[in-house]
């Protein structure tokens, strides 16, 4: 078996087929895909099993709920590909991500390969993303010369993808690193294993390709923002901090720009949904973490002017005043578009 799809399933019975269906239609057919019912409570336990019993190639493993964390983990101690690929379940691939993917390994001998992504929006692709690096074979000082410098954030808010998804990693290097990541991570777990991946591969391929259909869900938005995403965020900190950095020379630097761009970016969540409320709390969970030292430290080059001013409120404490900016930004924004 060359290839392990790992998709984790949770509350998407809207959006599973198409996924599903966006594996069965590869044009490489030597794979399982593994569904990982995460305690799901709307039909997707039932569309799971209605699959498996169509084609030979599925496996479904049914389980409590314990997060994407614990989804991943339970998927990979079943894998038994020699390469695993990770998919959200609302989520797509192209028909040959599977078979280029496979030519760049057999040609590389790669740990890593690593798609670019492709953000829809009710068919329409609204952006596209990638590792910001040339396409090619990185291996040895090459990743430390090229990747470890925007591992976690350059000073041009430039960065590595964050996204196990859209990544072929050989399963005996990833399966360690999987179950390394503490199931009490719910936000970053992707990064919390990302990183040690990059960190202890000899060989990674970074591919230009598109391969990764990434969906930008209305319904996903919250009804009600959690500033508990700020103490969120000091975990995956703090789980990151746990491997050995050494080799990343700037890694402390980094940490800093790195916190401070997760509070920024929360902080604007806050301010384009209108969350006024929210202001009192987020100051409240920056000043009591580890971000509150964190910021103060981060430095910044090539950002835009909107970046510049709301981190120099931030740096100096003025998160109610780096709030109505980034909103009054916002409706600037509306007002131009209408």
């Amino acid at each position: 078996m060359f290839f392990s799809v790992i998709v984790p399933v949770y509350k998407v019975e809207k959006y599973l087929p198409v996924c599903v269906e966006s594996v069965l239609n590869q044009t490489f057919p030597d794979f399982e895909l593994i569904l990982v019912d995460d305690g799901s409570p709307d039909r997707c336990p039932e569309i799971c099993d209605s699959y498996r019993e169509k084609d030979s190639r599925i496996k479904v493993i049914h389980k409590p709920n314990g997060g994407l964390a614990s989804a991943r983990r339970a998927g990979i101690k079943e894998a038994t590909g020699d390469y695993v690929f990770n998919l959200d379940s609302d989520d797509l691939i192209e028909n040959d991500t599977l078979e280029c993917a496979c030519k760049i390994i057999q040609a590389t001998n790669c740990e890593i390969v690593s798609f670019s992504y492709r953000w829809v929006r009710n068919g329409q692709t609204v952006d596209i993303t990638n590792d910001g690096l040339d396409e090619g074979l990185y291996a040895g000082d090459d990743i430390r010369k090229h990747i470890y410098p925007r591992l976690l954030m350059d000073k041009d808010m430039n960065h590595i993808s964050y996204y196990l998804s859209g990544k072929a990693v050989k399963r005996e290097f990833l399966l360690p690193l999987q179950l390394g990541v503490s199931e009490k991570i719910s936000l970053g777990e992707d990064l919390c294993c990302v990183i040690p991946c990059y960190l202890n591969a000899k060989s990674v391929y970074i591919s230009k390709k598109e391969a990764y259909l990434y969906t930008v869900r209305e319904d996903s938005l919250s009804k009600e923002f959690n500033t508990k995403q700020i103490l969120l965020i000091e975990n995956v900190i703090n789980e990151i901090s746990k491997n050995d950095m050494s080799e990343v020379a700037d890694f402390n630097k980094q940490l800093c720009r790195y916190s401070c761009f997760m509070c920024f970016a929360i902080l604007a969540s806050a301010a384009e949904g209108d969350y006024f409320k929210s202001i009192k709390a987020l100051k409240k969970n920056i000043k009591n973490s580890v971000h509150s030292k964190l910021i103060p430290c981060a430095e910044f080059e090539n950002i835009s002017f909107k970046s510049k001013i709301t981190i120099f409120l931030m740096k100096r404490k003025c998160y109610r005043p780096a709030f109505y900016f980034l909103n009054l930004c916002k409706n600037i924004k509306k007002l131009k578009k209408g």
